[in-house]
C-alpha cells in the first residue's frame, strides 16, 4: 500500500490513483441524485433566501430529506442506521453540497463533527443511543471544542468537569464559541478537562440541566448557518456519556477534525465549478465595446485558471478519497481503531486538500466577482460566494496550523524511517554531482514527471539544507519549530509536489487535449512557485560556500520549459466556452 508522503520521493512510476473516471455505476447513480436534489431543493431562490435568512425548521427539514436517501449515513455503519458506502461517496456528496455554502456547513458539521465522534469513539451503547436518531435527521449534531481562549490550541480549553458527589454525573462548566449547528442541535460533542487537567468529550444533550444555548452570531459569510456559543453552568452529564477515555480528549479532537477536512475540499471544489459556471454565462451575455467580454484576453485568462484550479480541486480529492477508501477496504466498519489508524496514514494529505482548495476556492469567487464587475459587487450570488468562501481557511483547523501540522508529520516520519527522506536526499546530492547529459522525451505525461522530479530532488536538497541547520531528527524539531516562515514555505513545497502528482497521474488515466492543458497550465504556475520557494528555503537554512553549492543543484535540477500563457489560456477559454 502506498505509504502517506510518498509523494515528495522521486520515482519514475506515476501512482495508480483514483479519480473521476473511476467512479463505478452506483457511485455514478448517487452522484446524479445528489446533483438533481440541490437544484431542484437546495439552489433554488426560494430555498436560498429561507436558508441564508436562517430558517433553521426549514434547514431542519431539508436534513430529514436528504436522511430519507440514505446522505446523512454515508460514513455510519448498517447496524446503526447508515449505509456505510466510504470516502468517495462522502466526497460525491459533499462536492454537490458546497454549491450552497450555508447549508453544506450545517450538514457537514452535522454528518462530520456531529456524527463521527460517536461513531469512532461511543460505545456500543452510545452508538445505539445517539447514531439512529442523527443519521435518520430527528437529531441534529454539533461539536464544542473552541473556547474564547481556546482555539487552534485544543489543549488551551479552560472548561472543567468534576464528578458530582455521588459519582452519578460529571458536573461542567465553561463557555463555548462558534458551535455550528448550536442553535437547532440536539447533542453536542464537548470537551472539558476532568478534574481541570485531563481533557475528555462528552456527550452532552440540549436537555440537560446546566445547558443553555447563546445567541446566533452574525457572520460575514455562512450567514445561513447556525453559529452560537454554549454556556455550561454545572451541566449534569450522567457518567455513561463520557466519549472515549477519560484525558483522550485531543486524540478525539485531532481524528475528527482530520476527517472532515477532505471533504470541505470536496465542498470547495463544487463551489469552484458552480463559480465557473456562473463566469462563462455571464462573460458570453455581458457586451463591452459591442463585444461579448469572453472575447477579450484578460477574461480568458481568468476562465482559463479558474478551470485548472478546479481540476486541481477535483484531482487531489479524489485522488485522496480513493487513498482512504483504499486504506479501510476489508477493515470491519465497527473496529474504530482499525479504521481511524489505516484513515490516519493519510493525514498529511487530508490536511493539503483541506488546504488547497479552500485557497483555490478564494481565487475562484474572487475571480467570479471581478469577471461580473459591479453587477459581482451587489447582493447576490458572486458576492455571497466570495463572502461564504472565507471560512473554509478558518475552520477544521487554520490554514496555518495544518501547515505546520503537515511538516511535523513528514518530519516524524522521515524521523522515524517510514520516509526515506534521507536516504533520498543522499542520493540526490551524489547525482547533483555527477556529469549527465539529458535529453526531455516528446511526451507531455513523462516530461512533466521529469520536472516534477527535478522539484522533489531540489525538495530533498532543502530538507538536507533544513537538517544541517535545525536537527530536528537530533531534538525532535524543536529548533524548527520556532521557525515558522520556514514551516510555512515547505509546507507550501507540499502543497505544490502533491497537486502536481495528482493531476499528472489523473491525466495519464484520461488524456484529452483540453485535460492536457490544463496540467500544462497548472505546471507552469507551480514550477514557479516551487523554484521560488525552494531557493528562498536554502537562502533561509544555509550560507556561505553549502549555500552556493545547494543553489547550483537546484538550478541543475529546476529546469523546465516556459508556457506561452497567452495562447495556452486562449486555446483553454475556447474550449470552455465552446462546451457552455
Amino acid at each position: 500500500m502506498v505509504k502517506g508522503g510518498e509523494f515528495i520521493i522521486p520515482t519514475d512510476r506515476l501512482p495508480e490513483t483514483f479519480t473521476v473516471s473511476d467512479i463505478n455505476d452506483e457511485q455514478r447513480l448517487i452522484r446524479d441524485t445528489a446533483k438533481e436534489v440541490v437544484a431542484k431543493t437546495i439552489t433554488t431562490e426560494e430555498a436560498v433566501k429561507l436558508i441564508e435568512s436562517k430558517d433553521l425548521r426549514f434547514q431542519h427539514g431539508l436534513l430529514k430529506s436528504l436522511a430519507e436517501i440514505d446522505f446523512l449515513g454515508i460514513e455510519v455503519p448498517e447496524e446503526f442506521g447508515g449505509v456505510d458506502l466510504g470516502p468517495v461517496v462522502a466526497a460525491i456528496v459533499a462536492e454537490a453540497m458546497g454549491r450552497q455554502g450555508s447549508f453544506a456547513c450545517t450538514l457537514l458539521a452535522h454528518t462530520g463533527i456531529g456524527i463521527l465522534p460517536l461513531r469512532f469513539f461511543g460505545t456500543e451503547e452510545q452508538k445505539k443511543k445517539y447514531l439512529p436518531k442523527l443519521v435518520s435527521g430527528e437529531w441534529v449534531g454539533a461539536y464544542s471544542l473552541t473556547e474564547p481562549d481556546a482555539g487552534s490550541d485544543a489543549n488551551g480549553v479552560k472548561s472543567t468537569a468534576v464528578k458530582s458527589a455521588d459519582g452519578k454525573y460529571y458536573i461542567l462548566n465553561g463557555k463555548k464559541s462558534y458551535v455550528t449547528n448550536g442553535g437547532f442541535a440536539d447533542v453536542f460533542t464537548v470537551f472539558a478537562k476532568i478534574d481541570g487537567k485531563d481533557l475528555s468529550a462528552f456527550i452532552v444533550e440540549r436537555t440537560f440541566l446546566g445547558i443553555e444555548v447563546g445567541k446566533e452570531e452574525h457572520k460575514m459569510g455562512i450567514r445561513g448557518s447556525s453559529t452560537t456559543p454554549l454556556f455550561l453552568d454545572d451541566c449534569l452529564v450522567p457518567v455513561d456519556n463520557l466519549l472515549g477515555e477519560q484525558g483522550k480528549g485531543f486524540k478525539i479532537a485531532v481524528n475528527i477534525l482530520n476527517l472532515g477536512r477532505f471533504k470541505l475540499g470536496a465542498a470547495c471544489l463544487g463551489a469552484g465549478k458552480m463559480c465557473l459556471e456562473e463566469s462563462l454565462a455571464y462573460s458570453k451575455e455581458r457586451k463591452q465595446f459591442s463585444r461579448p467580454i469572453s472575447d477579450f484576453g484578460a477574461i480568458r485568462q481568468k476562465l482559463a485558471q479558474m478551470a485548472a484550479q478546479n481540476y486541481a480541486m477535483e484531482s487531489i480529492v479524489y485522488r485522496t478519497a480513493g487513498l482512504l477508501q483504499d486504506a479501510t477496504h476489508g477493515i470491519d466498519t465497527n473496529d474504530s481503531k482499525a479504521v481511524l489508524k489505516a484513515i490516519e496514514e493519510y493525514a498529511i494529505e487530508c490536511s493539503l486538500v483541506k488546504v488547497r482548495c479552500s485557497e483555490a476556492l478564494d481565487f475562484i469567487v474572487d475571480e467570479n466577482v471581478q469577471i461580473h464587475g459591479g453587477s459581482g459587487f451587489c447582493e447576490g450570488n458572486p458576492e455571497r460566494h466570495y463572502r461564504d468562501s472565507w471560512i473554509n481557511r478558518i475552520f477544521e483547523g487554520t490554514n496555518e496550523i495544518n501547515r505546520l501540522l503537515t511538516v511535523g508529520m513528514v518530519l516524524k516520519k522521515a524521523m522515524t524511517g517510514v520516509l526515506p527522506v534521507m536516504a533520498a536526499g543522499k542520493s540526490i546530492l551524489a547525482e547533483a554531482l555527477t556529469p549527465q547529459l539529458q535529453t526531455e522525451p516528446e511526451d507531455l505525461v513523462e516530461r512533466s514527471l521529469g520536472y516534477l522530479n527535478g522539484a522533489r530532488k531540489s525538495f530533498l536538497i532543502v530538507c538536507d539544507a533544513v537538517n544541517d541547520k535545525f536537527k530536528p531528527i537530533l531534538d525532535g524539531g524543536k529548533a524548527l519549530g520556532e521557525h515558522q516562515i520556514v514551516l510555512m514555505a515547505l509546507a507550501d513545497c507540499l502543497l505544490e509536489m502533491y497537486q502536481l502528482e495528482s493531476v499528472l497521474a489523473a491525466l495519464k488515466k484520461n488524456r484529452n487535449e483540453f485535460e492536457e492543458r490544463l496540467v500544462r497550465l497548472i505546471f507552469n504556475d507551480s514550477l514557479f512557485a516551487l523554484d521560488r520557494l525552494i531557493k528562498e528555503l536554502l537562502v533561509m537554512c544555509s550560507e556561505g560556500d553549502s549555500q552556493r553549492t545547494r543553489l547550483a543543484m537546484v538550478r541543475r535540477f529546476m529546469k523546465f520549459n516556459v508556457e506561452n500563457k497567452d495562447l495556452l489560456c486562449s486555446n483553454i477559454a475556447e474550449i470552455l466556452l465552446g462546451r457552455g
